[in-house]
């Protein structure tokens, strides 16, 4: 595919030229906390609860180390104070990188926490935290409605 630069018509650019947009550690903890606090508030659970808990440090664990296994997600659990690397605020994680450790770490906390599968509730935590992730003001209505073409009732409905 190729698109024009808005400067000139002469000169086409590849999309794939364009610089990937990065993340940092901080920017994708916030997304899932806000994520998992909106799936929380919309099922009316408390967003203290264990399976937003092993969740969120699932996924921390699982960015910085992809094929972290569920002892390692624990023992970043039960630490007393979360290790926050120096760069924390330092854009080094692609979108792809983000997706594959919320998708997955979603996936073991609910495994390891009684459910054999991911269920409505933890697919909304997904679905917010990276709607979250590219656009920090959204709200549960953005999400139901371009995550789900649903509208926000049907999608409560659901959890």
């Amino acid at each position: 595919m190729t698109i024009l630069d808005s400067s000139t018509t002469s000169h086409p650019q590849a999309a794939d030229s364009a610089p990937a947009n990065l993340y940092s550690r901080a920017q994708v903890r916030t997304a899932i906390n806000h994520g998992a606090t909106m799936a929380a508030d919309e099922a009316h659970v408390s967003s203290y609860a264990d399976r937003f808990a092993w969740a969120v440090t699932a996924v921390m664990t699982l960015l910085d180390t992809p094929s972290a296994r569920w002892d390692e997600v624990e023992n970043q659990h039960h630490r007393e104070a979360p290790a926050d690397a120096p760069d924390d605020d330092a854009p080094q994680y692609t979108r792809e990188q983000v997706s594959q450790a919320v998708n997955s770490g979603i996936d073991l906390a609910a495994e390891h926490t009684g459910r054999a599968y991911a269920d409505d509730l933890d697919n909304l935590v997904v679905n917010a935290a990276l709607t979250l992730l590219d656009d920090p003001d959204a709200d549960f209505y953005t999400v139901a409605t371009e995550c789900y073409s649903e509208s926000p009732r049907v999608v409560r409905s659901w959890l």
